[in-house]
């Protein structure tokens, strides 16, 4: 879900940019600008919306994109599984690929339903619950989060975790091997940026 950096306007995953301090002045201004992108369905319209008048998007409406992407991507053979972490996002897992299915087909059949679905619903759900500081740089948004979880111990600095990251790990390892918290579980991944 890169859609993040697209609504924001930067690639505050890549380390040879810098991304800028904020995503804008106001959630309102992300979805003032997701409003004038082109190719908005008419549920996704109405849903920001709702969301200008109320300042937030609704649990109802983000659960409602999901449910149709979920009916969507069954309808197109590949169902997907949803489970729903405290803080209100869906923890998307796909089920066994479909015989003579491959993995790219799979996920073609995932993103044109995700187009015609839940479209920028879930990047805006996650800035809204993650990253309500509107942080520009996503690793510090995500670090933060944790923080607040009560995840991040004392001496492992936003600086290490942006290293985890973005470095190749050591043969034979994973890059979340040495993190303090388990990078699988919900409450770690409940705080993650468009990579549920």
């Amino acid at each position: 879900m890169l859609a993040v950096a697209t609504l924001a306007g930067c690639t505050a995953g890549t380390p040879d940019r810098t991304p800028p301090r904020k995503l804008a002045g106001s959630f309102e201004e992300l979805l003032d600008r997701t409003l004038a992108r082109p190719g908005i369905n008419d549920f996704e319209r109405g849903v920001y919306q709702r969301a200008k008048e109320t300042g937030r998007i609704a649990q109802a409406d983000y659960g409602e994109a999901y449910s149709r992407l979920s009916t969507c991507a069954s309808e197109g053979g590949e169902p997907i599984t949803l489970r729903r972490l405290k803080n209100g996002i869906y923890r998307v897992r796909t089920t066994p690929l479909s015989p003579g299915k491959s993995l790219d087909q799979a996920m073609d059949v995932v993103a044109a339903c995700m187009k015609t679905t839940t479209g920028f619903i879930p990047e805006l759900f996650q800035i809204q619950q993650i990253n309500p500081d509107l942080l520009g740089d996503s690793f510090e948004a995500e670090y933060h989060c944790l923080e607040r979880s009560g995840l991040i111990p004392e001496g492992y600095s936003v600086e290490k975790y942006r290293k985890s990251q973005l470095e190749e790990p050591p043969l034979g390892k994973r890059s979340t091997d040495d993190m303090p918290f388990d990078f699988e579980s919900d409450e770690v991944q409940s705080c993650l940026l468009g990579r549920m």
